[in-house]
């Protein structure tokens, strides 16, 4: 049931046997992928959903007549790209990249009419549907005070806001990838309806 998606996604259903489950109605794992959603103006490079425990009945599938699918939980892994964090920030100038505890921002500010380059080593987490880029240490180029460094790194905290996610799913956490940031998802039993 595509539902909430922008478009068809690709469909996997895992499990063994496929043919008991289809007899039985009752599908284990059936997993959804889709690239390139957008949700209010954030861009998901990737969404992929897994589907546990969904309940279709043999003779709707047979049929083509199935509306309406009960499951027993979503888990899903968004992906935002770090060029999309970035133009969601609203911080202009910065490059956001992966580190194994968080992410690396650098930039240049202007502080006190000089310019200066920057990058700091930040952490990331979510608070109530956005996610939170706060330095950590920061590292400059050339010397300055104390006090210039900090007025620096909070110019490099930033939040950007996450959208409400398909069929219902809950943010419940975020880490740094190769790809971007990947945020984790999930609901407790819910229903997929066709619009």
């Amino acid at each position: 049931v595509a539902g909430e998606l922008p478009s068809e996604p690709a469909v996997s259903i895992r499990g063994f046997p496929f043919l008991t489950q289809a007899l039985e109605g009752r599908y284990d794992r059936v997993e959804l992928s889709i690239q390139d959603v957008e949700r209010n103006g954030l861009t998901l490079a990737s969404l992929d959903i897994a589907v546990l425990g969904a309940r279709i009945p043999l003779s709707e599938a047979a049929r083509g007549a199935v509306s309406v699918v009960p499951v027993e939980e979503l888990n899903a892994t968004a992906v935002v790209a770090y060029d999309e964090i970035v133009r969601r920030s609203g911080v202009k100038g910065i490059v956001v990249t992966p580190l194994a505890d968080g992410v690396r921002v650098t930039g240049s500010v202007t502080v006190l009419g000089r310019t200066i380059r920057a990058s700091t080593s930040s952490s990331v987490r979510l608070d109530k549907g956005e996610v939170v880029v706060t330095a950590r240490n920061i590292d400059v180029e050339g010397r300055t005070s104390v006090l210039i460094n900090r007025a620096i790194a909070g110019r490099f905290n930033f939040r950007v806001d996450v959208p409400a996610l398909p069929y219902g799913l809950r943010l419940t956490g975020v880490r740094a990838s190769t790809e971007g940031l990947n945020l984790a998802a999930s609901t407790g039993p819910t229903v997929l309806q066709r619009p």
